[in-house]
């Protein structure tokens, strides 16, 4: 099944979830807000064979099935549905206008025609139901830490060649470590796009760091932020198309 992350790594951070719900966490319910399911990274068949587009976002939204299965399997499947399963009802939030906008400009068409191409990850792998992560439990967001980024380590590792977005001003202290210390970014974090970039020289992954798409959007640089992205992507990753 297509994923980047190892059963070792969903196995550590499916521990994590489990001694927060014992210390006393809730689990997310819709008459309470609480730990959400368990995120399992999505990858597109092609996307380690041919290169393409890795999205890295902050976190899921809402309880993510908390109250459902929490397999590999199981959470392997939740993410899939949302993936390779051609158009769904959320393709018009900006997240899924932004990754539409990356995947018929570098991929040569609309996400759901696409997928094979692209994956889906997040810097934190276990969500709160409630609220932007910026204002989740403390405790929430650092046990996990260490374990999200080695498991992004891990899913970075796999990939050559390949547009990598982390949609996400704030990286939780997940970023930087996942890299191996913060890089030499290079600078386009004005108003005008928001973004910070640098080329993976090992690999050939062009890591691109912007803000949230909705936020992008609010400000009103969403699409020159698109267009930058794009326009570095041509220039550094000329194989991608």
């Amino acid at each position: 099944m297509p994923t980047l992350m190892t059963r070792p790594s969903f196995e550590r951070l499916a521990q994590v979830r489990a001694q927060l719900l014992d210390q006393g966490f809730p689990a997310a319910a819709p008459e309470c807000a609480g730990v959400a399911g368990l995120f399992l990274p999505w990858a597109g068949r092609r996307l380690t064979e041919a290169g393409g587009i890795y999205w890295v976002g902050a976190a899921t939204e809402g309880d993510y099935g908390a109250e459902r299965e929490q397999s590999f399997e199981a959470c392997h499947e939740r993410a899939a549905r949302l993936c390779d399963r051609g158009p769904h009802a959320q393709a018009h939030t900006p997240l899924w206008l932004f990754l539409d906008g990356l995947t018929r400009e570098l991929l040569g068409g609309s996400y759901d025609t696409t997928a094979e191409r692209w994956g889906w990850s997040n810097l934190l792998k276990i969500g709160w139901s409630a609220g932007a992560p910026e204002g989740w439990p403390a405790e929430l967001v650092e046990r996990q830490q260490a374990a999200c980024a080695a498991a992004l380590r891990e899913e970075l590792a796999a990939l050559r060649g390949s547009l990598v977005f982390v949609g996400s001003q704030d990286d939780f202290g997940i970023l930087g470590e996942a890299l191996g210390g913060m890089p030499d970014w290079h600078g386009e974090q004005d108003e005008a796009a928001g973004i910070w970039w640098f080329r993976d020289e090992a690999s050939g992954n062009l890591i691109v760091h912007g803000c949230h798409p909705r936020a992008a959007r609010r400000s009103h640089f969403s699409e020159t932020a698109i267009e930058r992205t794009v326009l570095l992507a041509r220039n550094l990753l000329p194989h991608l198309a």
